[in-house]
């Protein structure tokens, strides 16, 4: 640990006394300087100092006064770095030191905290198998319990299954009787009305057959007349057509030659008269061909003039037509759009009323949910209240197992109405998801404490009465004892076992009495609760 700072340490000395062997050689050479001035200046007076040479003497001892106290201040200091190496390498070792005892310490601590915590977790885990013990032990009598109900609701449930076996039977034996006879009866008909279905269709198959017999015959003779009347027509149109030929033609040949006749004397005519007007009919001629071209080109002009004017007057009709109908459409469509504006704006006014009501309704049933909810929370508030209040009262067994398990959850022989008000409780309790909602459970938890209670106050009640009956048959036993070692009237009149007369007792032989069985009540609401608190009862047992 001293290693480090012994080389610092070395280092300041080696180079503080060159220092100041320096500042000593300076001041050497301005002594010998000063030395040789004083020669050469004062020559022969030796023993006296000039302002100067003073305070050059008062400049060197004032430097060597500084470089002691310098030297002075550099031991110091490596001593201090000595010092503190040595109480770094003490620091380190006493840290071990202190370090391993600490450890001792708290181990030792730690052990001891351990071995509390043990103790600690030991009896928690004593109390806990108690607990346990103790849970178990109610779910065993409480199975037991569960047992015996399922035994007897088996048996209940095995009996209706036999009687509606033995029900269903009759009714089966008396639907196959009944089937049976109907049947029968439908057999007797379906043969009767099959018999008299083939009877009345062979005859009608053969009234048929006979009608189209005779209308066969009929059709051969109508067509075979047919046939020869058709025959001999056609060869009496025939020799008339022959006849009417012949005559035709020769007719037509005695007019042909008398026409031929007339056309070369009317042609032989006709050109002497007109051989003068053929040359001006072969001008006009051409002239009339010139004027047809000319008519034709103009005739063509005018047609594709008026073929288009017809275009246009059609295509103008069809746009005039178009744009009826387009505002024809546009006109129906506008009053189809303020119609429906119109009643979009009546239904608008109806649906601004009805949600102006619901709204009216939703306020009046929020103020009267809010007020409702405010009362029950007022109800919650005191309930919790009471709760705290009572938590303090609980017994040992109650803080073990602050809920019981109900015990009518597998009653399979319970009433109908009480089965359909715990559906519809229940029903009425659960959420989408088909759990049970939270309220439901707190509520279903302050019914459980509230039967606990009532159980317990029946339970103490019917303590108190046997303790009430047990002190009287205290006090009648007592007032016998004392009877029978006194003698007074009463002793006399009342019946007592010591006294005799004639060989008789006058104390009455006790009639054998049938005993009272104690009826085991699940349900402390089932005897005590009133009617308004049903749906409470049913949310205890479910």
């Amino acid at each position: 640990g001293s290693q480090p700072s012994c080389p610092a340490g070395c280092g300041g000395a080696s180079r503080a006394p060159g220092r100041g062997h320096a500042g000593v050689r300076g001041m050497a050479k301005i002594g010998k300087q000063y030395k040789g001035a004083s020669k050469e200046k004062t020559g022969g007076k030796k023993g006296k100092l000039t302002d100067e040479e003073r305070r050059m003497q008062e400049e060197m001892q004032r430097l060597l006064e500084e470089e002691r106290a310098r030297q002075a201040e550099e031991r110091r200091k490596r001593q201090l770095k000595e010092r503190q190496a040595q109480e770094e390498k003490y620091s380190r070792v006493n840290r071990l030191k202190i370090n391993n005892q600490w450890r001792k310490l708290m181990r030792l601590v730690k052990v001891e905290d351990l071995r509390k915590e043990v103790e600690i977790i030991s009896q928690a885990h004593e109390r806990e198998v108690d607990r346990k013990d103790a849970i178990i032990q109610m779910l065993d009598r409480d199975l037991e319990e569960s047992e015996e109900q399922y035994q007897m609701a088996l048996r209940s449930y095995l009996q209706v299954i036999d009687r509606l076996l033995e029900l269903h039977a009759q009714r089966t034996k008396g639907l196959e009787f009944e089937f049976e006879g109907d049947l029968a009866e439908l057999s007797r008909e379906f043969a009767a009305e099959r018999s008299e279905i083939t009877s009345a269709h062979a005859s009608h198959k053969k009234e048929l057959l006979e009608v189209m017999m005779l209308m066969e015959r009929e059709y051969n003779e109508a067509e075979e007349d047919a046939r020869q009347e058709t025959d001999g027509q056609r060869e009496e149109i025939k020799n008339r057509n022959a006849e009417d030929y012949n005559m035709l033609r020769d007719t037509l040949e005695r007019v042909i030659k008398r026409i031929e006749e007339d056309f070369d004397s009317a042609h032989s005519n006709y050109m002497a008269n007109t051989e003068a007007r053929t040359s001006e009919f072969k001008h006009l001629t051409l002239q009339d061909q010139r004027s047809a071209k000319t008519i034709d080109t103009q005739t063509r002009r005018l047609q594709r003039l008026q073929e288009s004017i017809n275009h246009w007057r059609t295509k103008i009709a069809n746009n005039a037509r178009e744009c009826e109908e387009r505002n024809r459409a546009m006109r129906e469509e506008k009053e189809a759009i303020a119609r429906h504006y119109q009643e979009l704006k009546a239904q608008m006014v109806r649906f601004r009323d009805g949600e102006a009501r619901r709204l009216q309704e939703l306020a009046l049933n929020s103020r009267a949910a809010i007020k409702a909810l405010g009362d029950k929370l007022g109800k919650a508030e005191s309930i919790l209240k009471l709760a705290e209040l009572n938590r303090k009262m609980e017994t040992e067994r109650e803080k073990v197992l602050p809920f019981y398990q109900s015990s009518v959850e597998d009653e399979a022989s319970a009433a109908a109405q009480i089965v359909d008000v715990s559906k519809s409780l229940q029903a009425s309790a659960t959420g989408r998801d088909g759990k049970l909602v939270e309220e439901w459970d707190y509520l279903n938890n302050l019914f459980k404490r509230h039967n606990k209670v009532l159980l317990d106050e029946m339970a103490i009640s019917r303590e108190k009465g046997r303790l009430e009956q047990e002190n009287a048959d205290l006090r009648a036993i007592l007032k016998q004892y004392l009877d029978g070692i006194s003698v007074n009237d009463d002793v006399l009149t009342d019946a007592n076992p010591l006294l005799i007369l004639n060989s008789r007792s006058n104390l009455a032989a006790a009639q054998p009495g049938r005993p009272v069985g104690r009826v085991t009540v699940i349900e402390a609401a089932h005897k005590v609760m009133i009617p308004q608190l049903t749906a409470g009862r049913q949310g205890a047992s479910m």
